[in-house]
């Protein structure tokens, strides 16, 4: 039974994991982008600063649930005795 729950264990900090890495990503491009916009002077990616502050509030509140889904699965690890 430890091989068994050990196994369960693993799977479940990859998934942690997984979701981990989207939150990151979700944050960097709601950041990343639109400071790429302002450097690079993209005039066709140009968006006004409430659209910019919305896009910037959703990539966090997706962040938000992506880690809270990872702390989920981490809070289900089982004893491997």
């Amino acid at each position: 039974m430890k091989l068994e729950a050990t196994r369960r264990n693993e799977k479940r900090k990859l998934a942690a994991l997984w979701f981990n890495g989207a939150s990151v990503a979700s944050v960097a491009i709601g950041i990343f982008t639109p400071l790429a916009t302002a450097i690079f002077d993209l005039e066709k990616a140009r968006r006004s600063s409430g659209e910019l502050g919305f896009a910037l509030l959703g990539s966090m509140i997706v962040a938000a649930l992506l880690v809270a889904a990872g702390r989920t699965l981490l809070n289900d690890l089982e004893e491997a005795e």
